[in-house]
């Protein structure tokens, strides 16, 4: 039996981020759909270690203490830059848009445990293929995963990283096509003669200027988060209240970025984007080390009966509740191909829907302020309350 654990763990976890970042460039389709690096190189990991074990004697073991506190820093500046100052600037589009927003994340998951249902999979199937991994994205996958495993759902984190991984692509592939009906159905125009200056991917990749004792700063306050978080989690489990740790630790962070703004002290976001960016692919490697890959060629007609079906939920639920209530205009019909994106895959692909679209028929400034503002933080947060609330359903109390 090989173990891995602490440095070890580490080094292994950034060779699988150099060899995704190789192979995603020699790769087009790769990035033209925005995988993640830690994405590729970690399932090409896990298939090199499947596969050594199963020729050889060869076992591997992980101790992935490491990885959870990853995760913790990475939702420490989820909720360190959650500033209610940055949603009121979102006006009433954005307001509309937060609550919207919430009722899909009930439907997507709705449509996912009802399908599951109807197909005789374990409902819990329907979470994992809904705003678990396509609201949530890999690092929700991956923190619900570990935490259904716990109460007994065995092999739900390589059910829900397939989905995610999947909910990319269609993220990508979905969107842009369904504005552009729109625009075209309801003879919608931009300002083509204005210059678009929505960040490119490739601008958004550029270096920062960081500052060493900014980063102190910023680093201090992650441990903050964590450390208060956790005893506040102490404190819930021994009054019966279970929450994955990721919970408490982000309203910390919330909590002290609004206590500093109402001080007018300033919390540098370079530093805490830097960190939380590293943090969490990090922990999307280190996971997918362990992926079970065997265990998904018994689950893979549920997994696409279900994304069918939530392909379809999002595309009726963007063309009928989005466009219409954001303004059934040429920003409404942007912002719906943001949201497609970010409902299937993630905020990146819902910006790069956007970017692509904004360079063909003109720019949208409330599509790129609206859009980012809800997939930053606020789907994080909303999502691991309405998912706590399904849990609690019968169907899941029952049989968990």
């Amino acid at each position: 039996m090989t173990h891995i654990s602490g440095i070890y763990l580490l080094f292994m976890a950034l060779v699988i981020l150099f060899l995704g970042r190789f192979v995603t460039s020699y790769v087009p389709w790769l990035k033209r759909w925005h995988i993640p690096s830690p994405v590729t190189g970690g399932l090409l990991c896990s298939l090199l270690i499947t596969l050594v074990s199963y020729f050889t004697a060869t076992r591997f073991s992980f101790d992935l203490y490491l990885r959870d506190i990853l995760l913790l820093c990475f939702f420490s500046t989820i909720g360190l830059s959650a500033r209610i100052r940055l949603l009121i600037s979102g006006g009433k589009t954005l307001t509309t848009l937060m609550v919207i927003a919430v009722l899909f994340l009930i439907v997507q998951n709705t449509a996912g445990v009802a399908t599951a249902l109807a197909l005789g999979s374990d409902p819990i199937h329907g979470l994992l293929a809904g705003t678990i991994t396509f609201a949530g994205g890999h690092g929700t996958a991956i923190t619900w995963g570990t935490f259904l495993e716990g109460k007994g759902y065995e092999g739900a984190m390589e059910f829900g990283l397939i989905a995610a991984t999947l909910g990319l692509i269609l993220g990508g592939l979905v969107g842009g096509p369904v504005a552009r009906r729109l625009i075209h159905h309801y003879q919608l125009r931009g300002d083509s003669q204005k210059k678009v200056t929505t960040p490119t991917i490739e601008q958004e990749n550029q270096p920062v200027t960081l500052n060493g004792r900014h980063l102190l700063s910023a680093i201090f306050c992650i441990c903050t988060c964590i450390i208060v978080g956790l005893a506040i989690q102490d404190q819930l489990k021994a009054l019966g209240v279970v929450l994955p740790d990721f919970v408490p630790v982000l309203f910390t962070g919330i909590l002290i970025t609004n206590l500093c703004d109402s001080f007018k002290l300033s919390m540098k976001q370079p530093e805490l984007n830097m960190l939380g960016d590293i943090s969490l692919q990090l922990f999307i490697a280190m996971s997918l080390m362990t992926l079970k890959l065997h265990y998904l060629a018994s689950v893979a007609g549920v997994l696409i009966a279900i994304t069918v079906v939530q392909v379809i939920v999002i595309i009726l639920f963007a063309w009928f509740v989005v466009f219409q209530a954001a303004g059934r205009n040429y920003d409404s019909s942007i912002i719906t191909a943001g949201f497609i994106g970010m409902g299937l895959g993630a905020t990146p692909v819902g910006m790069a829907n956007m970017n692509t679209l904004a360079h063909r028929y003109g720019p949208s400034p409330k599509a790129f302020l609206v859009v980012p503002l809800i997939g930053s933080f606020f789907i994080d947060i909303a999502n691991a309350l309405i998912l706590k609330g399904f849990l609690l359903l019968p169907v899941f109390t029952a049989g968990g």
